[in-house]
């Protein structure tokens, strides 16, 4: 492989470890949710944990959208 098919899988499996990490944290702020008011730090903890997350994964993914139709417009 080539270096830069190299960093396009680095960027992918990044890309795809944090959004199960950030699925993952959802998940336990819904099981944390159910327990009622016990749940209640469960919730807060991992709810601001998975907000990072899910800003990240956002903010990733439209930043490689906005490259690739720069890339195209400038093919043309």
């Amino acid at each position: 492989m080539n270096e830069k098919t190299i960093r396009i899988t680095r960027r992918y499996a990044e890309l795809a470890f944090v959004g199960l990490a950030t699925a993952f944290l959802l998940a336990f702020v819904f099981s944390q949710a159910a327990r009622g008011p016990a749940g209640l730090p469960g919730v807060v903890v991992y709810g601001f944990a998975a907000g990072f997350g899910l800003e990240y994964v956002s903010s990733v993914w439209t930043g490689r959208a906005a490259r690739r139709q720069l890339s195209r417009q400038l093919s043309r």
